[in-house]
């Protein structure tokens, strides 16, 4: 079974076992819903939770999980991390992908490799994807204007350069 990460543990917040959450999902209220099962993995060692609650407080992601019900319960969570199946994703409408798929394909300008997408960073504005090049980490909008075509099965991007990228 293919696992996807979600989420990974920041820190405790409170002390009624709250974590703050780093989200690693682009479809946060669907993945972190209260009954959610998903898989902790930490040192290792891998435990199945369910979500009791979910709540956003000042940009960030506050979760509960059924049974840890104090600080004592989760304090040393730090740095864990949420997976769920790759099978609980559902289909996607045309030129939408997971962030997930895209992190890893090669990136191309003229058909000249630049780099490889190592992460996908939400803004307010649009995500934005971070190619690691030979020479240092380029910043792309992932949005209409500067993507020609993806093809996750390929694991390529195109790209429409343009000067200050």
């Amino acid at each position: 079974m293919s696992l996807i990460s979600i989420g990974i543990v920041q820190k405790p917040h409170g002390v009624r076992g709250e974590l703050k959450i780093f989200p690693k999902t682009d479809f946060i209220k669907e993945r972190l819903k209260k009954g959610q099962v998903v898989q902790f993995h930490l040192n290792g060692k891998t435990t199945e939770l369910v979500i009791e609650t979910m709540r956003m407080h000042k940009g960030s992601v506050l979760i509960k999980f059924e049974g840890l019900n104090s600080l004592n319960d989760v304090e040393f969570f730090h740095k864990g991390e949420l997976f769920v199946p790759r099978d609980e994703m559902h289909e996607l409408p045309e030129d939408e992908y997971y962030f997930v798929d895209l992190v890893g394909c090669g990136v191309y300008r003229d058909n000249e490799h630049i780099g490889t997408v190592t992460e996908i960073v939400e803004t307010p504005a649009h995500p934005v994807m971070r190619i690691q090049g030979e020479a240092r980490d380029i910043l792309v909008p992932f949005v209409e204007r500067f993507i020609a075509s993806v093809d996750i099965s390929e694991k390529r991007i195109d790209i429409n350069w343009m000067e200050g990228l």
